[in-house]
């Protein structure tokens, strides 16, 4: 279910706020986040064309007024799919000493080099394949002449040496100072990710500096202690934190904070609607833009808040005036809203930008890939494959079955398997391609949109049955909400009751009964559990599957699935083994929200469901 974000009127907030004066300097803050490489465009809006030209033409209006100019990324600057398989391509396998900055380079890293960011945050996807992979793309983004430092004050790079290097360097960052322009002002901004990087992502030795918010507040005040130390009195915070009701949380902790940019939820936030809310399946409005904290801060201010829908489809645009004790006197302007990148009036930017030409170095070679990846088929489906994400997320579908069963086949090729009942899961957050897909034909491109991250096939021995049925109740810990954790599953089936959330009978697909909420456990052997890495290695709170060590098979999840549509099924999927009705997993009974929210994902009943974040 959605959270509607609560807020306070802006005047009113605004008159209740201590100490304020005649403003010292007026600052425009741009703003996006949630990048997630989608640099061709999404639903009809965005497109790092579109969004450069619209930026730019911003930027200057703004420094044209006289104002102060800051650019500001709240992280998720690129996640796994189409284009970064496609920079993979590119970045891979060069001799040492001979790359091309961009020819032989990431996509994404030319984007935000072209963008001209002030500062970069660190979100949860920078770190999905890997801390060296991250390392890899900061240095594409120096060695294309990205400027910008990649900042989180809340996060202890010192157990992974390729990024702590750039620690070393100043290259990553608690935060940063930038003169804003016109005023010659100086201002601080300080990064946060969110502390749940370890469930969410793949961040190796790279660890939070603590758990809860209150160790995120703590690293944000002692680097407002650090900036104020230098004269620096005006401070943005710009966190990736997975959404705003966690930024509003952190309000009552902050100390010296003047603006949040939020990043990681995809809120919407506007004074009215615009093209993109008013399309057909267009999103809602979450709140005002900015929101007004609804709790003071330690020193009994009020905080603006402002976030962004992703994927280059906005530019937040906030007018800040400050005196000259650095405190906030106004907020928002006379008519403040996000910047919608609408390419049917958007200006568009195909030149060269900051060393970067938008058309050449970009868009012309990405479409190219994309192209040639989308012209290899794979197979084809007589059947409507659901991998929506509000469907892999609550209900069990034919997708999410053939995945776990390419999984478990992959382990039956390969080997790592005992002899004991063998099942496969596959967590709702790794399928990516939130679409339906056939019937038709299926291309790499289809493959590699579905299972985008670099997670491998993985097996683990001795699963006992009690911690499978802790491991189910995990999954449908939320529920009827979304979760990244909710397991799509093959080799057994299973009910739990909706109101409890309880597991009430687990059993394989061979009639053979293991638990029962009344009898308990039933069986006493152990089983064979094939998965993907990021699951095995407890991703999404499954310590159970932490506990035991896992078989590494080196098979990439979506070659797996490749594979198992090549060879095992002769190129077809066919309605009769993957049925659009899957009933795996048996909510009883199963409540209203979820009967509506059913209706709503129905595969044959709507075109889109509104997108909502989560890891």
């Amino acid at each position: 279910m959605k959270q509607r974000l609560a807020f306070i009127p802006l005047v009113a907030a605004l008159a209740a706020a201590p100490g304020l004066a005649a403003a010292a300097s007026s600052l425009t803050l741009f703003h996006n986040n949630d990048g997630e490489s989608k640099l061709l465009g999404s639903t009809g809006f965005g497109g790092i064309d579109y969004f450069v030209g619209t930026l730019n033409q911003a930027r200057a209006n703004a420094s044209g007024a006289g104002r102060d100019v800051l650019t500001i990324s709240s992280g998720d600057n690129f996640l796994a799919g189409l284009a970064f398989t496609a920079s993979e391509s590119r970045v891979g396998g060069q001799p040492a000493g001979s790359i091309d900055p961009i020819t032989q380079n990431y996509y994404d890293a030319l984007a935000l080099t072209a963008i001209g960011y002030d500062a970069i945050t660190m979100g949860n996807h920078e770190f999905d394949f890997g801390p060296q992979t991250l390392a890899d793309f900061i240095t594409g983004y120096e060695n294309a002449g990205g400027t910008a430092k990649f900042l989180s004050a809340n996060l202890d790079f010192s157990a992974e040496a390729s990024l702590q290097s750039f620690v070393t360097s100043g290259r990553i960052a608690n935060s940063t100072v930038v003169t804003g322009g016109a005023s010659g002002e100086q201002y601080g901004i300080i990064g946060v990710t969110t502390p749940s990087i370890g469930l969410v992502s793949q961040p190796g030795g790279v660890v939070p500096t603590g758990p809860s918010l209150a160790d995120v507040a703590n690293a944000v005040n002692a680097e407002v202690g650090a900036l104020q130390g230098l004269g620096v009195n005006k401070i943005i915070l710009s966190g990736h934190l997975q959404g705003l009701t966690e930024d509003q949380s952190l309000v009552p902790l902050l100390s010296g904070v003047d603006v949040i940019i939020a990043g990681g939820g995809d809120e919407l936030l506007r004074n009215g609607p615009d093209a993109n809310t008013t399309a057909p399946f267009g999103p809602s409005i979450d709140g005002p833009y900015p929101i007004l904290s609804t709790q003071t801060d330690a020193d009994g201010k009020t905080i603006a808040l402002v976030t962004t829908q992703g994927e280059y489809r906005y530019i937040g645009e906030l007018q800040v005036e400050f005196d000259a004790a650095g405190n906030v006197t106004s907020v928002g302007g006379a008519s403040p809203n996000p910047i919608l990148v609408d390419p049917s009036v958007s200006p568009q930017e195909l030149g060269t930008v900051n060393g970067i030409n938008i058309q050449n170095d970009i868009l012309t070679p990405l479409q190219n890939d994309v192209a040639a990846l989308q012209a290899q088929v794979v197979g084809a489906t007589n059947v409507n494959l659901d991998g929506r994400r509000a469907s892999v997320r609550t209900v069990s579908t034919n997708l999410g079955t053939l995945v776990a069963d390419a999984l478990v086949y992959q382990a039956q090729q390969i080997g790592g398997l005992t002899g004991a009942p063998v099942i496969g899961v596959a967590n709702g957050g790794g399928i990516r391609n939130d679409s339906v897909i056939g019937p038709g034909d299926l291309t790499v491109a289809d493959v590699f949109g579905i299972l985008p991250f670099s997670n491998s096939v993985a097996v683990i021995n001795g699963l006992s049955v009690a911690d499978l049925v802790s491991a189910l109740e995990n999954a449908v810990s939320r529920f009827p909400g979304q979760n990244g954790g909710f397991l799509q599953i093959t080799g057994f089936e299973f009910k739990f009751n909706s109101t409890s959330l309880e597991i009430e009978e687990i059993k394989l697909d061979d009639g053979t009964v293991l638990y029962t909420k009344a009898g308990g456990v039933l069986y006493g052997g152990t089983l064979d559990l094939v998965t993907s890495s990021f699951t095995a290695g407890g991703g999404d709170g499954f310590d159970e599957f932490a506990a035991i060590p896992y078989i590494d098979l080196g098979v990439n999840y979506g070659e797996a699935l490749r594979i198992y549509i090549e060879d095992h099924l002769n190129g077809q999927i066919d309605a009769n083994d993957y049925p659009e009705n899957n009933n795996r997993i048996s909510a009883v009974p199963l409540p209203a929200p979820a009967l509506s929210m059913l209706a709503l994902i129905g595969v044959g009943g709507i075109a889109a469901v509104r997108r909502r974040k989560r890891g």
